[in-house]
């Protein structure tokens, strides 16, 4: 039980041994995703006294440590500052410096060997470096180089340094956790710890007073950010012997004041009879099955429990100053706000303790995936680094990417090529991949693999692999004969391998020729797809390197970097100032002239492609679109280009693609800035894996969190909607395929409410000077995975902030947005009801967004700036009724204390267009019996107007795109 769920009671009446609120039980208590971790919470148990840690006067002056980074070690000084509690190593460079709040992980020991292999050359000379060696992990609020984390290594002189740092990071860390978890809890015990804390600042011959300064200052520093006028009520109504300053019982009064949440007071006194003292278990049953949407009776005597739990407390406080008669059973008002606040009442679905069941093919999940994982920053010039794996395997990603170049002494190495990033060794990310991969999901992991190594090091990245996994990896399918793929049931604690395929022997092209259409025409070591192309007569020759063309993962457009800031090189077709549409348009001139540059793959490596082999796209009915076992991959230029065109034949034969086999798709080149899509796009279309650039914290991201983020969903494998795979009771068959893909799908109405009632103790963001009030709002907004996008979606409520056009779905969603709350950050009280309609093929795609604005003015509304917080999750996901929602910043940590506090209603959701009972003998659709069907909406005469005036290229490219073909020039990975 933690000190956020029971400090409202004295700690001599309830004490279970438990005295600070830890990193996962302050997370549990909101309930939310601990993917994205805040730093020093990550690694704190334990408690202290409640006093503030003494710091060594030594670490304070500065002592001399050894910093090593890839090129070079230098000895430098580097200090602590206690009072902005910063790590600083020049005092005249914010960015040689970082907050401890910063810190997202300490690593040493074993834990930091991968730093000390990869940076041994750095290292040499110093003996056993890595007995000694601390790695630092810190966020980057300024995103330098496009960065949102960095890393600080340093070796230690000598042990007491090395124990006297990391000893000191902990305290300094852990007591600045708990002075801010302190203030979600509103008992004695969080405030005697606040208490201590200036005690122990003042001299022993001063008054244990408070005066106002105090006050405000503590205030400032807990991110208490209300007006001056409503802490001077506070602290006149405290100091009841009018001397100007507080003793302990007046702050203790003060802070209770500060904290009391009238808004839940509201609620409660609503809820409870008005004859009552207290809340029974009968009112609070009936609560939470009419207005928190819980299923009581499922788990009565779990709820039971729940309300005995928070009514307890009050019980034993009563006991202790009456023991005539048993208190009478009822949760208080304090209770009451303290089970909002709990892990009992968190607005997601708590993980599954329980065996989760994942039995269906593997190609009917959505998989949480990344792209170009290795990298920190930008795609250009950003630095590649094992922390980045062990980043995104924590935080659920089941599917991450490896580009491979061939390195020296034989070694490969891993790099985004052709560009200014930085290199790891292959075989550092193949550790740490190993160490990781089931840390926070047993279910499969794959990695991509994009191939430039010639025969010999591929040859060591397959030996590396089986080295280093072992009995991990896959090396044969785990069923003989099989025509579909396992479950992640099947496949759990098991690494597959996503690799292009090696080229075909003669054996293989005559067991194609004898095979048969729609079953597995090769076996896995002979594998059915074409050699890919080789051909590099066109290569691209970069303008900041001339090593080889990258192509990560895509067939990367020649001019999709700009001129680096300062530099007179020039090339022709490459401009710093190219619009996104010139872009577009020369990405399609570059696509012209050149073909992929990756290396043919050599069989002991394109052998471990066992259910995931890379083929290239020659067309869906292509034979080797009916290996099960292989994957496509487009970049999303690609991908939309089709899609976007409004052919419908094409899209249902993507969508009748992927409800059998696996597709990926990347974002696109021109993304420089490491930016993300929305991944909505292409989950509608049934791709199983819309890779995504993890360490940037943007909307697709965002979506990408949410759609993972809850219950069961957080194994990194989601069931795809009804619509977008095969029914499970039924043979799977082309027929079957074709009949369920091209038939008209019925929409949902889907219609919720959301009542934005208040936040608390929102923090500013760096950009949000001291001096300046925060005067915040909210925005609200939906996105759908409508391809259609205006007349589908409506609100009431709030003041609209929706696009001129009024447009919602993918691309611009329906935004609704509060009044502003002035000069109040602490606890602003918006109050704002709203309700939003959508008509959707696909409620289980739907998501809703929360982002707190601050007005600098406090009446103009400005979206200009860096958000306060923001919020998302799936509509499916969300649980009704009262919940406080978990804040993140904009690098997508999660902020201790902030968050918003709204209300919930679902309706169920209603037919529109009710799907038609499915025939088993339904004819498959075909071009001509949709035109037949189409004509009696025509009259005669318009009909064959439209047929006539169509010219025959028109014709001709209808004709293709019949036949599922993409054009010859399009972007695809091999």
């Amino acid at each position: 039980m933690s000190d956020l769920e029971y400090d409202l009671y004295d700690e001599e009446v309830f004490d279970d041994g438990s005295s600070t609120l830890g990193a996962e039980d302050f997370n549990s208590a909101l309930g939310m995703n601990t993917r994205r971790l805040a730093s020093a919470a990550a690694s704190i148990t334990g408690t202290d006294s409640g006093y503030a840690p003494t710091i060594s006067t030594s670490l304070q002056q500065g002592i001399w440590m050894i910093k090593i980074t890839k090129k070079k070690q230098k000895r430098l000084r580097v200090w602590l500052d206690a009072e902005s509690a910063k790590v600083c190593w020049n005092k005249n460079n914010s960015s040689k410096q970082f907050y401890i709040d910063d810190v997202k992980d300490v690593r040493v020991g074993a834990d930091a060997r991968n730093y000390c292999e990869e940076f041994r050359n750095s290292a040499k000379g110093i003996v056993d470096p890595e007995s000694r060696w601390i790695t630092i992990i810190y966020a980057d609020p300024e995103h330098c180089k496009g960065r949102s984390i960095k890393t600080m290594h340093m070796i230690a002189p000598d042990d007491y340094v090395f124990r006297l740092w990391t000893d000191t990071l902990d305290k300094v860390s852990r007591s600045r956790f708990n002075l801010m978890a302190a203030l979600a809890g509103t008992g004695e015990k969080s405030i005697r710890m606040i208490w201590q804390r200036e005690m122990v600042k003042k001299s022993a011959d001063k008054e244990e007073r408070l005066d106002m300064a105090s006050i405000r200052r503590i205030c400032r520093s807990l991110q208490i950010d209300c007006s001056e006028n409503a802490l001077r009520a506070h602290f006149d109504k405290a100091d009841i012997d009018r001397c100007s300053s507080l003793d302990y019982p007046q702050f203790e009064d003060f802070m209770r004041r500060v904290k009391e949440r009238k808004d839940i007071k509201k609620i409660y006194n609503d809820i409870k009879p008005k004859s009552a003292a207290t809340m029974d278990l009968p009112t609070f049953l009936s609560f939470l099955q009419t207005v928190q949407g819980v299923d009581v009776a499922k788990d009565e005597a779990h709820w039971d429990s729940v309300f005995d739990k928070y009514s307890r407390a009050p019980r034993l406080k009563a006991a202790t100053q009456s023991s005539d008669e048993e208190p009478t059973p009822g949760m208080s008002f304090h209770a009451f706000q303290t089970y909002l606040y709990s892990a009992a009442n968190r607005p997601l679905p708590a993980p599954k303790t329980e065996e989760v069941t994942l039995n269906r093919p593997l190609n009917e999940y959505f998989i949480s995936s990344s792209h170009n994982t290795y990298l920190l920053g930008r795609q250009v010039a950003g630095e590649s680094s094992t922390e980045a794996y062990i980043t995104v395997l924590l935080q659920g990603c089941r599917c991450v990417e490896i580009d491979c170049w061939d390195g020296p002494n034989g070694q490969p190495i891993v790099m985004h090529g052709n560009t200014l990033t930085t290199s790891i060794w292959f075989s550092d990310c193949i550790a740490v991949i190993a160490k990781h991969a089931f840390e926070m999901s047993p279910y499969p992991l794959i990695i991509s693999l994009e191939v430039h190594c010639n025969a010999d090091q591929q040859i060591v990245m397959a030996e590396i692999m089986k080295a280093k996994f072992g009995n991990h990896l896959l090396l044969e399918p785990i069923a003989t004969n099989s025509v579909s793929l396992p479950s992640p049931d099947e496949l759990k604690y098991k690494i597959l391998i996503k690799v292009k395929a090696p080229p075909e022997t003669e054996e293989d092209r005559q067991a194609s020729e004898t095979s048969v259409g729609g079953h597995p025409p090769r076996s896995f070591s002979s594998p059915i797809s074409r050699a890919p192309s080789t051909d590099n007569t066109n290569v691209f020759n970069s303008p900041l390197l001339s090593s080889p063309v990258s192509t990560s993962p895509s067939d990367r457009p020649s001019n999709f970097w700009t001129t680096p800031r300062g530099s007179n090189t020039s090339t022709s077709g490459v401009s710093p100032t190219t619009s996104a549409d010139e872009s577009d348009s020369a990405l399609a001139e570059a696509e012209k002239k050149k073909r992929k540059n990756t290396s043919r793959i050599v069989k002991p490596l394109g052998d471990l492609g066992v259910y995931t082999r890379g083929i290239k796209y020659t067309g869906f009915r292509a034979a080797e679109a009916k290996a099960y076992n292989h994957i496509y991959s487009f970049s999303e230029w690609t991908f939309d280009k089709k899609c976007n065109n409004k052919d419908d034949d094409l899209k249902a034969l993507i969508e009748k693609h992927n409800r059998r086999y696996l597709m990926r798709v990347y974002p696109a080149g021109k993304r420089v800035n490491s930016s993300n899509y929305d991944p909505l796009k292409y989950w509608r279309r049934g791709v199983q894996m819309a890779a995504l650039n993890w360490q940037t914290y943007d909307l697709g991201m965002q979506i990408n969190d949410a759609m993972f983020a809850a219950g069961e969903d957080r194994t990194g494998y989601v069931l795809k909607p009804e619509e977008l795979r095969q029914p499970k009771h039924l043979p799977i068959t082309d027929t079957l395929i074709d009949s369920l893909t091209l038939k008209k799908k019925g929409k949902k109405l889907v219609k919720f409410s959301v009542d934005i009632i208040s936040a608390q103790q929102l923090l500013r963001t760096r950009e949000v000077s001291h001096d300046v009030s925060i005067n915040p709002y909210v925005e609200f907004e939906m996105h759908s995975a409508e391809d259609k996008q205006r007349n589908i979606a409506s609100g009431e409520g709030g003041m609209d902030a929706s696009a001129r056009n009024g447009e919602s779905g993918i691309g611009a969603p329906l935004r609704k947005r509060t009044r502003i709350v002035e000069r109040n950050g602490f606890d602003p009280v918006f109050g704002e009801p709203i309700t939003m309609t959508l008509e959707t093929r696909y409620p289980s795609l739907v998501f809703v967004r929360w982002t707190v604005w601050n007005s600098p003015d406090g009446r103009n509304y400005n979206n200009g700036n860096v958000p306060l917080a923001t919020f998302t999750a799936k509509l499916s996901s969300l649980q009704q009724g009262y919940r406080h929602l978990p804040l993140y910043n904009s690098n997508g940590d999660q902020y201790l204390c902030s968050s918003l506090f709204v209300k919930i209603k679902k309706e169920e959701h209603i037919s529109i267009v009710q799907n038609e009972p499915f025939d088993r003998t339904y004819e498959p659709w075909t071009a001509a019996s949709e035109a037949a069907r189409e004509v009696p909406k025509l009259s005669r005469g318009d009909f064959f107007k439209r047929v006539f005036q169509r010219t025959p290229s028109e014709r001709k490219k209808r004709k293709e795109q019949e036949n599922g073909h993409f054009s010859r020039t399009s972007s695809v990975e091999k």
